[in-house]
């Protein structure tokens, strides 16, 4: 079994319509899991590979010593 993330819409008639094309063999049979994103989710930012780039770019910062101290770590944020 393969598993594919792809990012979709629903139109208007309900039907579900992908943003992308799909790179797998033509009449293969799928399973299909809906997840409804928050309006802000944008596919092109909150992708995998940008989460995975965002992350070693922030290893790469520590490494390099560019940190903060965790006492500020909150401040600003109003909970």
């Amino acid at each position: 079994m393969q598993e594919i993330e792809v990012a979709g819409e629903i139109n208007e008639q309900g039907q579900l319509v992908l943003i992308q094309p799909l790179s797998v063999a033509k009449h293969t049979k799928v399973l299909v899991r809906i997840t409804v994103l928050e309006d802000d989710f944008d596919p092109e930012t909150d992708s995998k590979e940008q989460i995975l780039a965002d992350l070693k770019e922030s290893l790469r910062q520590a490494d390099a010593g560019q940190t903060r101290p965790i006492s500020e770590l909150w401040d600003g944020i109003d909970v």
